[in-house]
């Protein structure tokens, strides 16, 4: 298959999920995120360079320029297309796991989004830019928000856990909206917060798990001075650790090893940045214009996942793209692998999205 049959089929698949985008719109983000994937870069010049079908790269980098500058292109509206064409590729669905924190673009720009935790990485699903230090909002509002986004992608019946930092963890707002939605949380509060026992003392949370070595699990009520919040808490500190895990859950069978699949975001970020499409090096900084390039991330990092995915899924892939039995590279890692081998050998590439849960999400 050529570069040009190549773009052609996935522009098909990018505009069927995004319906809100006009064609010319879906064709200069399909065109976009393909180049950045092949590239492996996201500045706009050394992205152009990757699609020589598409004409000058000078004139390509111009009309992305004018994508990223268009107000008719609404990300928040793309977060939720993107969102359900993600999570309707899962297999099985019967849990999502959504990791909520920010990262940033040097001290320009930071970026608070909502992922879907999957095989060690974290796909973003919704997100928002902004300058360094200027919320576009408050806190909260904003992390509720991004997951009113994500909402409409999440079946009746899934069951959804929520994982936050302390960053977040400690505002109790929060925690019941999550909880209205018929949602879990599962988020590291500090050590400072109040808890009541079930046997009626108060305690500060650092009290209960204070050496290494250590566990604890009960029901509790937290947030004193927010009107008590009925809720288990987790503390752990295992010896690798060095302070404790001091977790607050509405689900009562959490395991608390699980919270330790939010680092999983941490690596997503690195492969934002000097891992995969180099934002660290961006010039993209103004936020409404950073808000349509993460668009552009978000749906390339999707793609090359699943193409990891369905390396890992068939061995005869898999020995084409690495040796040895055990997995030595990243879902994220092997996807690229599979993109690059296959375009310069024209051969057909999957462009739907396969997303299979095996094991630990």
């Amino acid at each position: 298959m050529s570069q040009q049959q190549t773009l052609y089929h996935w522009y098909r698949c990018v505009s069927n999920q995004f319906c809100s985008l006009s064609k010319p719109q879906a064709w200069v983000l399909a065109a976009f995120s393909l180049a950045v994937a092949l590239a492996r870069r996201c500045a706009l010049p050394a992205a152009a360079e990757a699609l020589p079908i598409c004409g000058k790269p000078d004139s390509l980098e111009r009309r992305w320029q004018r994508f990223l500058d268009n107000a008719q292109v609404d990300w928040s509206q793309g977060c939720t297309a993107l969102a359900r064409w993600v999570i309707g590729a899962l297999t099985p669905t019967r849990r999502v796991v959504l990791l909520v924190d920010e990262t940033s673009l040097r001290q320009k720009l930071k970026v608070m989004a909502v992922s879907l935790a999957y095989r060690g990485r974290a796909i973003p699903l919704a997100w928002w830019c902004y300058p360094n230090e200027h919320w576009p909002m408050g806190q909260v509002k904003l992390v509720r928000t991004l997951l009113e986004w994500v909402a409409p992608a999440i079946a009746p019946d899934m069951t959804v856990v929520v994982e936050m930092d302390r960053g977040l963890g400690n505002s109790p707002t929060l925690l019941r909206a999550i909880a209205g939605r018929g949602w879990y949380y599962l988020v590291r509060v500090t050590g400072r917060v109040r808890l009541r026992l079930s046997d009626g003392r108060e305690v500060a949370f650092r009290e209960v798990v204070a050496r290494r070595g250590q566990r604890w699990r009960g029901a509790v009520r937290a947030f004193q001075t927010a009107g008590w919040l009925e809720c288990w808490a987790l503390g752990v500190w295992e010896a690798r650790y060095h302070e404790p895990w001091l977790l607050l859950t509405n689900w009562p069978q959490a395991p608390s090893d699980q919270y330790g699949w939010r680092m999983w975001e941490e690596l997503a970020f690195r492969d934002f940045k000097s891992g995969g499409w180099q934002w660290q090096k961006s010039r993209v900084t103004d936020p409404a214009h950073a808000n349509r390039l993460w668009l552009v991330l978000a749906l390339a990092y999707a793609w090359v996942v699943s193409l990891g995915t369905q390396v890992l899924q068939r061995p005869r892939w898999w020995r084409e793209l690495t040796r040895g039995r055990r997995a030595q590279h990243s879902v994220f890692a092997l996807g690229l692998r599979l993109l690059t081998r296959w375009v310069l050998r024209q051969r057909r590439l999957p462009f739907q999205f396969q997303l299979v849960i095996h094991g630990a999400i």
